[in-house]
């Protein structure tokens, strides 16, 4: 399976700890060469997330759209959207499996186009449901309270949502299976 990444969803997962979960979850995983060398190093981004831009992962495809579509819904380019032309240009042209967004123009943009779409909370959810990740709530706390992630009424009711099941998830594995009796 082919994801193409956005630079928030990136962002986020490195300052929450989880990039590492993309290429656990995506038989590749692909960002635009302008989301790594300019949106992911501008001075402004958490020196975390610059560092590891700096020296991508090597499970990280760092590539260039053959050509990138203007969308003048995101911006002029060179001045605003040049991650998210380039990653929808990107998806389209290798017809990637999903594109891996957060923004919600980008996101409205591309879904004209036809790209299948998931947002950092997918990915989170799907990292928890395989096991990849075994304390989904702190990381959806750290999330919230420490990255600039947008948590609106939706995203809100989404992360309660995931946290009741991860919650249930526990509760689940550390209950004996039928048949066992608790302690034996």
């Amino acid at each position: 399976m082919i994801a193409v990444c956005d630079m928030g969803p990136l962002h986020y997962l490195v300052l929450i700890g989880c990039d590492h979960i993309l290429p656990r979850l995506f038989d590749r995983v692909i960002t635009a060469r302008v989301v790594v060398e300019q949106e992911m190093a501008d001075p402004q981004t958490p020196e975390p997330v610059r560092l590891w831009a700096a020296h991508p992962p090597p499970w990280l495809e760092v590539m260039e759209a053959r050509q990138v579509e203007e969308i003048p819904s995101l911006g002029k380019p060179g001045v605003r959207g040049d991650g998210d032309r380039a990653v929808i240009s990107l998806a389209r042209e290798l017809a990637a499996d999903v594109l891996v967004m957060d923004d919600r123009k980008a996101r409205r943009e591309a879904k004209r186009r036809g790209i299948p779409l998931v947002w950092t909370l997918d990915v989170l959810d799907e990292a928890a449901e395989r096991g990849i990740i075994d304390d989904l709530c702190e990381r959806l706390e750290h999330l919230v309270d420490h990255t600039p992630f947008y948590v609106g009424e939706k995203a809100r009711a989404v992360i309660d949502d995931m946290k009741r099941r991860d919650i249930d998830r526990k509760r689940a594995r550390a209950q004996p299976p039928p048949g066992q009796a608790s302690g034996a």
